[in-house]
């Protein structure tokens, strides 16, 4: 035997130890580390983001059962025609590319066969030399010698590049046409089939063009080799690709990040899908709102907004919104509104309010809204009213309702600020991380800085009758439950916190600071507090109903100041529109009163028992035990303070006096829109009438029709019908003598 066939004896001994005993064996490649990505789904599994693998590439695997079989045909006609000839090297392919390189003087085709493409992608091959092709080569054996096709086509399917860091054919399959690899269409299939050969120079994205060459190219390819007729390559020819846009897989932003930092601070390994509580549906919608009203606000310096909707009743997150545009860095997008830091203005208010009535306080108590002087850590502060007025003695559901700082700032010296914070670490509040001392008084008034998230939260209490309730985000991760048994914490008694909850619905009571028409008389039940922090920097909108609890936030992440936007003008009209989009099917339902809540007549002026002599009463809720004893001993004249009707003027009063009747609302030109969005039980408007003389009744014409007629209050509804309309208003005394008034024109718009 010569050298030379001893050094060939040995060369091929060699590389077949080196395949048999050096390479991996065949359960080795069969269980190769799987590229998979974390799949982000709402509530209802649709997917929210698919986020990069620990190989920085989108992948989910995919069995060859569950690939299109015009996916499989496509792919060797384009990168293998005789995939099932050889064995891991195809002799002919390599000479045509020497051939066709040599003709052009450049490398325009490869001769790798499909099990080379996939053991380049296995040993994630950096370099197209001789020396990587080798152990390309080699690899690409091995394959051959351990697996079956099917086996080798099925890796490759799963290992291929596909553009955008996407791996395998599943992914891509979601990522360009939002559908598996199973339900691919002879057309799809060549569109796919046609990127592996050159990811970047037939990236769909940025060069649509190359790959519909690229995709005819392959359909021709296959009617060449009979696999499609005719009549199928000229329909596959022209029908269209409709490719997903690259923003559309990239849904919710804020919240997939908000999910990718809980894994990794819980140190969650190896992930592959994440179901959350969200709903992509409400959530698209409420990030449209909120985006047409910050638009609506560009004038006066508004660039942003943020929202988080619960569920009520489970505290399951179902939209969150981070900012009106992540994607855009002139407003700073992709900085996240629901969990920045942000002072909250008055709505810490409530709070303050709830532990006072803790402590002998009632809704009827009078604080005095007069100027104060207090001593802080950070010297003498003089707190002032937002509409810059002193309003004397104020009962506290007024002062509340109304959000007058004054009366907030002397409970909270009454209690002391330590008591406050106390309670705010108790919901959640980890942001208020400093002493009672830094903050002072003005932590009522919101000069600690907290999240969205965290004081929508805290609102939780007042809608569970005191009880705190951490929020549920994530139901899954792949096959185990999030749903950590979460306890409530008693925080206030039931009756506190219903009160709170009353005031934060009164809408008659915040009119004197709101009006009767502000943005957050909404025509259902509806708690709610607006805040605004110094400098109008911030301004928040947060409440519930029986059903959800909603957190807004506006203002500007560079901490610029908006043009005199407050909570009731900024925030509290995208308030609004959610709460009636959310509403839009349903209505919310007033929540029972407690048992230990009882109601009693009082002297609006007093705060005491309503007496006979008293001109202003009112009904007010009481925690049992708490209500007044004394009858107001502030109105005890025979003669009212007010003027009285002298009832020996039997008389209708003539043109001179017709001011001592007048419609008070609605005002005369006044223009009304029907919502499009609000049901039509809802679109009506209430009448209201001012006079000072005691009225036994007041009939309302619209248009010279009567609609109804009514004792005191004297108020009325009337559903809203298009065109211009007439009210008018009669009134007559208990000696029957008739009162008119002006009559006011008003307009409705469709």
């Amino acid at each position: 035997m010569t050298g030379h066939k001893i050094l060939l004896i040995s060369l091929i001994l060699s590389l077949f130890a080196i395949i048999t005993f050096v390479l991996p064996t065949r359960r080795q490649i069969l269980q190769y580390n799987k590229m998979t990505s974390i799949r982000i789904l709402d509530r209802n599994n649709t997917i929210l983001r698919e986020v990069l693998s620990n190989q920085d590439a989108t992948s989910r695997y995919c069995t060859i059962d569950k690939i299109s079989p015009w996916l499989v045909k496509a792919t060797i006609v384009s990168e293998d025609k005789r995939f099932f000839l050889h064995k891991g090297i195809d002799p002919f392919a390599i000479l045509r590319s020497v051939v066709q390189n040599l003709l052009h003087g450049r490398i325009v085709s490869g001769g790798s066969t499909i099990s080379q493409q996939l053991a380049r992608n296995l040993i994630n091959s950096p370099s197209r030399n001789l020396a990587y092709k080798l152990i390309e080569t080699f690899v690409a054996l091995n394959l051959e010698l351990k697996l079956s096709k099917k086996e080798i086509l099925e890796l490759y399917f799963n290992y291929a590049p596909y553009g955008n860091q996407t791996y395998g054919v599943e992914a891509a399959s979601y990522l360009y046409l939002r559908k598996p690899a199973c339900d691919l269409s002879t057309t799809e299939a060549a569109f796919l089939a046609g990127i592996p050969q050159a990811p970047s120079f037939y990236n769909p994205y940025r060069h649509p063009n190359r790959i519909k060459n690229r995709q005819e190219k392959i359909l021709i390819s296959l009617l060449k080799y009979g696999i499609i007729d005719s009549n199928e390559c000229q329909s596959g020819l022209e029908q269209p690709i409709f490719l997903i846009p690259k923003e559309s897989n990239f849904l919710a932003p804020h919240f997939c990040e908000h999910v990718l930092v809980y894994l990794n601070e819980n140190k969650q390994q190896d992930v592959s899908t994440v179901k959350t509580t969200l709903n992509i549906h409400l959530q698209k919608e409420i990030e449209c709102i909120l985006k047409n009203n910050i638009d609506r606000l560009s004038n006066a310096n508004v660039t942003n907004a943020a929202a988080i909707v619960f569920d009520n009743r489970t505290m399951e997150v179902l939209a969150y919104v981070g900012s009106v545009d992540f994607f855009n860095p002139l407003i700073e997008g992709e900085v996240d509104g629901v969990r920045a830091l942000r002072q909250p203005g008055s709505a810490l208010k409530p709070f303050t309010y709830a532990l006072a009535l803790e402590n002998n306080c009632t809704a009827a108590t009078l604080i005095p809204d007069e100027p104060i002087f207090e001593n802080t850590f950070g010297g003498d502060y003089m707190p002032r009213n937002y509409d810059e007025k002193y309003h004397g003695m104020v009962r506290l559901r007024t002062a509340l309702a109304c959000s007058y700082n004054i009366p907030a700032v002397r409970v909270c010296s009454d209690l002391g600020p330590e008591m406050l914070l106390d309670r705010c670490l108790q919901l959640g509040f980890r942001s208020l991380n400093k002493s009672a001392v830094y903050y002072g008084l003005g932590l009522t008034l919101g000069n600690g800085e907290v999240t969205l998230k965290e004081i929508t939260r805290a609102y939780s209490v007042f809608a569970h009758y005191g009880r705190f309730l951490t929020e549920q985000e994530l139901f899954n991760i792949d096959t185990t439950d999030i749903g950590v048994r979460r306890k409530p914490m008693k925080i206030f008694e039931p009756e506190v916190a219903y009160l709170i909850m009353d005031i934060l619905s009164d809408n008659n009571a915040r009119s004197p600071a709101f009006g009767l028409y502000s943005p957050l008389n909404l025509p259902f039940f509806c708690a709610v507090k607006t805040g605004t922090s110094k400098d109008f920097k911030d301004n928040w909108c947060i409440g519930f109903t029986d059903k959800y609890l909603l957190g807004i936030w506006v203002g500007n992440f560079d901490g610029s100041t908006m043009h005199h936007v407050s909570g009731i003008t900024g925030a509290g009209p995208i308030f609004r529109d959610i709460m009636l989009l959310l509403h839009r099917t349903t209505a919310s339902i007033k929540y029972p009163k407690p048992g230990n809540i009882i109601v009693s007549a009082i002297c609006t002026e007093s705060g005491e028992l309503a007496g006979p002599h008293c001109n202003n009463t009112m009904t007010e809720m009481f925690i049992r035990g708490t209500e007044p004893n004394l009858i107001c001993h502030h109105h005890t004249s025979d003669e009212p303070l007010r003027s009285q009707f002298h009832k020996s003027e039997g008389r209708r009063f003539d043109q001179s006096i017709q001011e001592d009747i007048v419609i008070s609302f609605p005002g005369d030109g006044d223009i009304f829109k029907i919502d499009p969005i609000l049901r039509n039980e809802y679109q009506v408007l209430t009448f209201h009438v001012h006079t000072s003389y005691p009225l036994e009744q007041i009939s309302w014409f619209v248009d010279d029709s009567l609609i109804g007629t009514v004792s005191k209050p004297y108020k009325i509804t009337w559903r809203l019908l298009p065109g211009k309309h007439r009210i008018s208003a009669c009134g007559v005394t208990e000696d029957n003598v008739m009162l008119d008034c002006q009559p006011v024109s008003i307009l409705v718009l469709e």
